[in-house]
């Protein structure tokens, strides 16, 4: 160094405190900036960095408050997931983890970020009453949000910029908003009642905008469920992993997944018949499926804090199926008998853990190997898993047994509790062989509770097909007879049997006759004239030609229309057209019924499998129009439906009868001495036996002869008076 560079640093005079802390300041800041954001998960970041807002109470974040959190917080950073789907019971935990996500990529890993919500109000109000209070009560957010100088410009309720990146909050029902810029981390909110765009669903738009950041995209979304096979997030979760959590018993360690018919028991009182006639849910608890102890409040909580979350995806590998679940079911029953049997956690899973993930990863038994993905990972949990006072067991079970009765309120306890998809009654998957094992035996062709029998005529081109169907109070209904009448409805001859077939009288066990009271005839197919001229000469006899309503709208047609035909539409005879889908909806749930009464379907042994197959034949879809749902019914794929068909419109001529001649069943049921209640026999019981086999005997028994004719009686002569026939000239 020279000597009058050394003499100027000497002379140099030295800088002002106010100068000394600016630099320092910048020396920190420098420093800073060179060292890289910690890598540390998004819970541990929201424990160490979130604080609630004042209205929450303020405070500190802590994840622990509610475990059952962190496996999805931990997903973010869990390597190779690029999905995640939450189905769960609401105020659980979706907005916190959407919440804890925002923070942690825009404090730590920051880039262009969108949040969508169903409509353009529910984003602004997310905005106010979420996002802004959080980066308010959250300091390091607080430094980095809004601070710019271009802020009147760039912050707004539906944006917020930080260094490095942004976060756009948006409604679904725009493609605009869901397509104008490229995204690295979309969340999407309650996405269940996003609606339907021009350009396609909300969600394949919003992760289209992932392209540009393959490498360290994320899509996150949350919903509870709604109806079956209509819920955008039951469909999603299918598609990935399907993680549950399970707990460990605070009394014998035994690892379980919750389930509230199988874990949550209460104290019933019965009467001397042994039916429930009061049920006490202040008594409900948690019960141990291993060691059956019944856990109290302070066990649940204790319980909670040892969540640990499952892959539960059947899968296929070296050539069979597994089950994770139905595994871990049989090897804990089986050390339940065997104290030596490994541990049935690890011979189902492998715990998958790391600075920042944690995860049960399901193994294939037979080579070792991790056969079901991460890509898309799934969680569901319902609220056995929230610690707030207000899910304790009690009032889960008090909000279940005021659901009863009402399948609206069913529907709102399966998705808000229990975190699953709701099937209404109507449209329920019934199982033939369920309905098989219903058949029952009647001493008579005609059962005791009938009071009006109606049929139900199916046209193919070779054959028509027919159901007999008995209706008593409240709709209650028996089938009497399912007849197959081969030939192309092209010819009479069919028609004749047809004929004779309705005409027929059936006999109850007291000699009371019955015939058909009325009949529709399905004249859709090709055979529609050859119908007309069958139905039309029979009008008098309620023989109606009809026709399926083609209306798939949200409103359901009538089963029969309201309006009566008028004069010009009787003489061009055209058909009645029915509501098969409120029809199909009626019957739907009346097979779901599993007690006799009002509504009930009773089946005789007669019919097979097949029968109850096409019964069954149909399945509730849901559709989308104008933004709307609602649901049709449509065949399942390879399976007749002939029988439903059949009972279709039975059920139509029994609502003729009722819209256009006035019947009321109970009227009618005291005219014909109705039994109010009709004893069940069971085929495959002794007794179903022994009347059937009775029944057959006296069908196979020879008709008596018939009996000699009358001599006519002679009565007494009277002398007729020929004056009447004088007076006309005879």
């Amino acid at each position: 160094m020279s000597i009058k560079s050394s003499q100027t640093w000497a002379n140099r005079t030295p800088s002002s405190p106010q100068n000394q802390n600016k630099e320092a300041r910048l020396g920190l800041s420098w420093r800073r900036g060179l060292m890289p954001p910690p890598r540390i998960s998004v819970p541990e970041w929201s424990d160490r960095f979130r604080r609630h807002p004042a209205h929450d109470g303020g405070g500190k974040w802590k994840t622990g408050k509610q475990e059952v959190a962190r496996g999805p917080m931990l997903a973010v950073t869990e390597p190779g997931v690029k999905i995640i789907d939450c189905m769960v019971a609401t105020q659980l935990l979706k907005s916190s983890l959407l919440l804890s996500v925002f923070g942690y990529f825009a404090h730590l890993d920051p880039g262009p970020m969108m949040l969508v919500q169903p409509k353009d109000e529910a984003a602004d109000a997310f905005s106010k009453e979420r996002i802004t209070p959080m980066i308010s009560a959250t300091p390091v957010l607080r430094k980095l949000v809004g601070t710019r100088k271009t802020r009147a410009s760039e912050e707004t309720i539906g944006f917020k910029a930080f260094p490095g990146g942004f976060l756009a909050i948006v409604g679904a029902g725009s493609p605009t908003n869901l397509a104008s810029r490229p995204i690295r981390v979309v969340l999407y909110d309650e996405v269940d009642k996003y609606e339907p765009t021009k350009e396609g669903p909300a969600i394949q738009l919003g992760d289209e905008r992932l392209a540009k950041y393959e490498t360290n995209s994320l899509s996150i979304r949350v919903c509870s469920p709604s109806i079956e096979d209509s819920s955008t997030i039951a469909a999603e979760y299918a598609k990935g992993d399907q993680r549950r959590a399970s707990v460990a018993c605070p009394h014998c360690g035994h690892r379980q997944f919750l389930d509230f018919f199988q874990h949550v028991h209460w104290e019933k009182i019965e009467n001397e018949r042994g039916e429930v006639v009061e049920h006490k849910h202040g008594t409900a608890r948690i019960y141990c499926e291993d060691c059956g102890v019944g856990w109290s409040e302070g066990d649940r909580l204790t319980a909670l804090d040892s969540i640990r979350w499952h892959q539960s995806r059947p899968f296929n590998c070296c050539g069979h199926g597994h089950s994770p679940l139905d595994d871990y079911d049989r090897a804990w029953r089986r050390r339940k008998s065997d104290d030596e049997a490994p541990d049935p956690v690890a011979l189902v899973w492998d715990w998958w853990e790391g600075p920042r993930h944690a995860v049960y990863r399901a193994r294939c038994p037979l080579c070792g190997g991790w056969p079901v993905p991460n890509v898309q990972v799934g969680f569901q949990a319902s609220k056995l898993y929230s610690s707030w006072g207000r899910d304790k067991p009690p009032a889960i079970a008090k909000k279940w047994l005021d659901a009863q009765g009402s399948d609206e309120m069913l529907q709102v306890f399966w998705n808000t509790q229990l975190a699953m998809p709701y099937r209404p009654r109507i449209g329920r998957d019934i199982k033939p062989d369920a309905l098989l094992e219903r058949r029952e035996v009647w001493p008579a062709d005609v059962p005791d509770g009938v009071v009006v029998i109606t049929a139900g005529v199916d046209t193919q081109d070779d054959r028509l097909e027919v159901e007999i169907v008995g209706w008593g109070r409240g709709e209650e209904s028996w089938s009497l007879g399912y007849f197959v009448l081969e030939g192309d409805p092209a010819f009479q001859e069919v028609w004749d049997r047809l004929d004779e077939l309705l005409l027929t009288p059936l006999y109850r066990a007291d000699g009371r006759p019955f015939t058909v009271a009325a009949a529709c005839v399905d004249s859709g197919g090709h055979r529609t004239q050859h119908v007309y001229n069958f139905c039309r000469p029979r009008r008098t006899r309620r023989v109606w030609a009809i026709k399926g309503d083609s209306n798939e709208g949200v409103i359901r047609s009538p089963v029969w229309p309201t309006s009566k035909p008028t004069r010009k539409r009787s003489a061009d005879y055209k058909p009645v057209i029915v509501g098969t889908n409120a029809a199909k909806d009626s019957i739907s749930a009346r097979l779901s019924l599993m007690a006799p009464g009002p509504g009930y379907m009773h089946f005789p042994a007669e019919r097979d499998k097949g029968y109850f197959v096409q019964l069954t034949g149909e399945r509730l879809v849901p559709r989308r129009r104008n933004g709307r749902t609602f649901r049709v019914w449509e065949p399942k794929r390879g399976v007749a439906h002939e029988a439903l068909d059949c009972r279709v419109y039975a059920y139509a001529a029994l609502w003729g009868l009722m819209m256009e001649h006035g019947l009321d069943l109970q009227r009618e049921a005291r005219k014909v001495g109705a039994a109010e209640e009709t004893r069940v026999v069971r085929a495959d019981t002794p007794e179903g036996q022994r009347i059937a086999a009775q029944k057959q005997a006296e069908e196979t028994k020879p008709p008596p002869p018939p009996p000699p004719p009358k001599e006519k009686p002679k009565g007494r002569k009277v002398a007729r008076s020929q004056w009447l026939n004088s007076r006309m000239g005879r």
